[in-house]
C-alpha cells in the first residue's frame, strides 16, 4: 500500500508554496485516482489532449477541476460530468461532437460551484447543463452553448427549483445557433424552473448574456419560477423566438437590447413583472406581447422607461375573454414604427409621461401619451439616443408602482440608472423618458456581445479536433443510408476500411454532414468495417455492421460461451452464464442512426443480467456491452444487434 502512494504521488503531483497539492492527469483512471487522494483546495489538471468516453465524477468537496491551458483539453464521444459536491471549480474544457443520448452533458448536485470558460458545441444529449434542486449558489460563467445536433424536446440548460431560493448566476455566457423553427419544439436555451415550480422561487440571475440564432424552440429564456431577473443581455437576430416570462410570477427585465428579426418579451402568465430600461430596434414581430391566456391571466404588468425603434407593435392582450389587468406603461419612447406601434390594447391601461412619434394603431388615450418626435440619432455604433434638444429630457412621469427588490439579490430596482448604466437624477421627474439619459461621453450600444461573451479561448482555435457523432451504426440493406455529423475545426478525408461501404463526401473541411450507404451482403454472415475522418494525425471511427440473415441469440464468447435470449425480444433481453470475474456491466444501446438512447450500469446477480428494454419503441438497435472486474478494470467489451418488437 506506501509503494501505491508513492507511485501515486511521484505520478501526480507537484506541490505549490502554500502547501495546496496539484495533480496532472491525462486519463479518466488517472483522475479518478488523483481525486482520492485530493483534499479541499487541491487542484487536479488535465494535460492538453482529445480524450474520448470519459466521465467525471466529482465528489471531493472544495476541490478545483481545470484544463492545463483553458481550451486545450477537449472531450468528445459520450464524455460528460456529475458535479455532486460543494464549493467545486471546474473550467477549461470543450465538449464537442460527442453522443449521450438521454443523458446530459454536466449535471450540478453540489452547492457553491463554480463552472467557468466551458464550450458545449455539437452535441447528442439531453441537455448541455442542469442544475438540480438540491443545488444553491451555481455560477456558470463564460460559458458557450452552441449547436446541439438532436431535436429532442429538452432545453439546453436548466435550473431547477425547490422550497429554498437557489441564487444561481448565469452570466457573461454565449447562445448559439440552435436550428428549428420556433414554436413548442422544446429547446431553449435557458429554462428556469418547470410549469410545476412556477409558484416557487429562485432568485436566478441571468446577465451580461448573448444569445443569438437561437431558433430551436420559441422561447430563448423561459422564466417557469418566481423572482428572477434578467439584465444587461443581448438578444441579437433571433428569427422566431423572444424572452418568454411563464408560470412563475414577479420576473424582473431590464437593461437588455433585443435587436433584429422575433427577439421581443412575451408575457403569456403571471403577475407583478416589471419590464424596464431595454432597448428594442429592428424587431420584425411583435416588440413586447401581453398575452391573453386562461390559464394564468395577466395582472400588474409595468413597462417603463423603453426605447423602442423602427420596430413591429407592442400588443396589450385586448382580444380574448382573460385581458391583462393593471397594466401600467410608464416614460416609454415608442417611435418610427414598420406599421404601427400598439395593437388590442383593454382601454384600461395606465398610461404616464410615455412619447409616440408613428402610427399609433389604437385610440389615444386621453393622458399619459404623447404625440411627439423624440429627436434620437444614430450614434457611432448604429444605435439611437437623445439629441442635445430632445423633449424627452428631464420629462418623465412620476406614481408609478415601485420595483420591489427580492431578499438577498442586488439590482437596480429603483431605477437609479439608465440602459447604459449611467446616473439618473434623484427626483424621477428629472429623469428622462426612455431607457437612455441624454449623455456626451455614453454610446448607446450592448453590454453583451458575441466577442465579450463565451470563453476567452472561443475564436483562438487553440487545439485541432475531428469528432462525430456516433461511433457504431448499424445498416441492414443495399440503399439505406445513415448520417453522422462531423465536428471539426480542420480539414478533413474520408476512408473506408472496406470496398462495400461508400460515403458522399472524400474531404471537406469544418462541420459537415457525412452520409454513409453500403452494398448488399452476397453471403448469410455477419459483417463490418470501418469509416475514418481523418486529417493524418487526428482522426474519427465509426464501426459500420451489417446482417443480412437471422439474429443469433448468442453473444460473443468472453472466456466461456454467454447467451443474449430472447432476440427479438417483447421488453427485456437475458445476459446469462457470465463468468465470475464479472462484478458489473455498463450498458449502452444505440439507435440505427448511432444514437445514444440508453445507457445505464448493471451489476451481475448470480452470473446473469437484466436488461429492461419496456420504454424502448420497435426498431432495430445496436447493444454495447462493457463487462468491469471487481477492481474496475475493463475486461472486455461487446457489440450485438437486438430487434426490439
Amino acid at each position: 500500500m506506501k509503494q501505491f502512494l508513492i507511485f501515486s504521488l511521484v505520478l501526480f503531483c507537484s506541490y505549490s508554496l502554500d502547501a495546496q497539492t496539484r495533480y496532472d492527469v491525462s486519463s479518466g483512471a488517472e483522475f479518478i485516482e488523483a481525486q482520492n487522494l485530493a483534499t479541499t483546495g487541491d487542484s487536479i489538471v488535465w494535460k492538453e489532449g482529445t480524450y474520448l468516453d470519459t466521465r467525471m465524477d466529482l465528489d471531493k468537496d472544495g476541490i478545483i477541476v481545470t484544463a492545463e491551458q483553458y481550451g486545450t483539453v477537449l472531450f468528445t464521444g459520450v464524455s460528460r460530468v456529475v458535479i455532486n459536491a460543494n464549493e467545486v471549480t471546474f473550467s477549461g474544457f470543450q465538449y464537442i461532437g460527442g453522443f449521450i443520448g438521454n443523458l446530459d452533458v454536466i449535471r450540478v448536485y453540489g452547492s457553491d460551484v463554480l463552472i467557468s470558460h466551458i464550450n458545449i458545441q455539437n452535441y447528442t444529449s439531453f441537455k448541455y447543463l442542469r442544475v438540480y434542486e438540491e443545488s444553491r449558489r451555481t455560477t456558470i460563467s463564460h460559458c458557450n452553448f452552441e449547436n446541439r445536433l438532436n431535436l429532442d424536446n429538452q432545453n439546453i440548460l436548466s435550473i431547477l427549483v425547490d422550497d429554498e431560493p437557489g441564487y444561481h448566476k448565469i452570466q457573461y455566457c454565449s447562445f448559439k445557433n440552435f436550428e428549428g423553427v420556433g414554436l413548442d419544439q422544446g429547446i431553449e436555451p435557458i429554462r428556469i424552473g418547470v410549469s410545476t415550480q412556477g409558484d416557487l422561487d429562485s432568485r436566478t440571475l441571468v446577465e451580461y448574456c448573448y444569445f443569438t440564432q437561437c431558433n430551436g424552440d420559441g422561447e430563448i429564456i423561459s422564466h417557469k419560477s418566481r423572482q428572477n431577473v434578467y439584465r444587461y443581455n443581448t438578444f441579437e437576430n433571433n428569427p422566431v423566438s423572444e424572452l418568454v416570462l411563464r408560470h412563475g410570477d414577479e420576473g424582473i427585465v431590464y437593461g437588455n437590447f433585443f435587436i433584429n428579426n422575433m427577439g421581443g418579451i412575451r408575457v403569456r402568465e403571471g403577475s407583478d413583472h416589471f419590464i424596464y430600461n431595454n432597448y428594442f430596434e429592428g424587431l420584425d414581430k411583435r416588440v413586447i406581447y401581453l398575452m391573453n391566456d386562461p390559464v394564468d391571466p395577466l395582472d400588474e404588468i409595468h413597462i417603463y422607461h423603453n426605447t423602442i425603434v423602427n420596430s413591429e407593435e407592442v400588443r396589450l392582450g385586448g382580444i380574448g375573454n382573460n385581458p391583462p389587468t393593471n397594466v401600467t406603461i410608464a416614460n416609454n419612447i415608442f417611435t418610427s414604427p414598420t406599421e404601427k406601434l400598439f395593437q388590442e390594447d383593454t382601454g384600461n391601461e395606465t398610461w404616464l409621461g410615455n412619447l409616440s412619434f408613428g402610427n399609433l394603431g389604437i385610440d389615444f388615450p386621453s393622458v399619459g401619451l404623447m404625440d411627439l418626435d423624440p429627436q434620437l440619432s444614430e450614434n457611432i455604433e448604429g444605435f439611437f439616443q437623445p439629441e442635445p434638444t430632445s423633449p424627452i429630457i428631464s420629462a418623465a412621469s412620476d406614481g408609478y408602482p415601485s420595483v420591489p427588490l427580492y431578499p438577498q439579490m442586488d439590482y437596480d430596482n429603483e431605477i437609479s440608472f439608465d440602459l447604459m448604466k449611467e446616473t439618473r437624477p434623484l427626483v424621477v421627474s428629472d429623469r428622462a423618458i426612455g431607457a437612455s439619459e441624454f449623455s456626451t461621453t455614453s454610446i448607446v450600444q450592448p453590454h453583451a456581445t458575441e466577442m465579450n461573451t463565451g470563453p476567452s479561448y472561443l475564436f483562438d482555435n487553440l487545439v485541432n479536433y475531428i469528432a462525430v457523432n456516433a461511433s457504431q451504426l448499424y445498416i441492414g440493406k443495399d440503399g439505406d443510408t445513415r448520417s453522422v455529423m462531423i465536428s471539426s475545426n480542420i480539414d478533413w478525408t474520408v476512408t473506408t476500411s472496406l470496398n462495400w461501404i461508400s460515403t458522399d463526401l472524400s474531404s471537406g473541411s469544418g462541420d459537415a454532414q457525412l452520409n454513409i450507404a453500403i452494398d448488399a451482403n452476397p453471403e448469410n454472415v455477419n459483417r463490418s468495417g470501418t469509416v475514418i475522418i481523418s486529417d493524418g494525425t487526428k482522426s474519427a471511427t465509426i464501426i459500420i455492421y451489417q446482417d443480412p440473415g437471422e439474429l443469433s441469440g448468442v453473444l460473443v464468447n468472453y472466456e466461456t460461451e454467454m447467451l443474449l435470449f430472447p432476440n427479438p425480444t417483447a421488453g427485456r433481453i437475458i445476459l446469462t452464464n457470465l463468468p465470475s470475474e464479472i462484478y458489473r456491466s455498463v450498458i449502452g444501446i444505440m439507435d440505427v442512426d448511432g444514437k445514444s438512447v440508453f445507457t445505464k450500469e448493471y451489476f451481475v446477480d448470480q452470473k446473469e443480467l437484466v436488461i429492461d428494454l419496456d420504454k424502448l419503441i420497435a426498431g432495430t438497435y445496436l447493444l454495447n456491452i462493457q463487462f468491469i472486474s471487481h477492481n474496475d478494470s475493463i475486461l472486455s467489451t461487446s457489440t450485438r444487434k437486438i430487434v426490439k418488437n
